[in-house]
């Protein structure tokens, strides 16, 4: 399942706020790669759930933090 909006740009602000690398995330999640975890940040590959969740348990974030009006 994908998510809609922009909750990937959301995402990339908490991550910021919090000090923690893309390389870091990327990592965490067993990508090969931080490019591929930045590609969802940027909107160039579709942010799917499984994924969204798993990078709020690395946040310490709610995933409705993600999907939230407020920025």
């Amino acid at each position: 399942m994908e998510i809609a909006n922009d909750a990937h740009l959301k995402m990339r602000s908490i991550r910021k706020e919090k000090g923690v690398t893309q390389a870091y995330i990327a990592k965490r999640l067993g990508f090969s790669s931080s490019q591929a975890y930045a590609n969802i940040e940027y909107g160039n590959t579709n942010l799917k759930l499984d994924v969204a969740v798993r990078v709020a348990d690395i946040l310490n974030v709610s995933i409705y933090d993600f999907l939230s009006e407020k920025s």
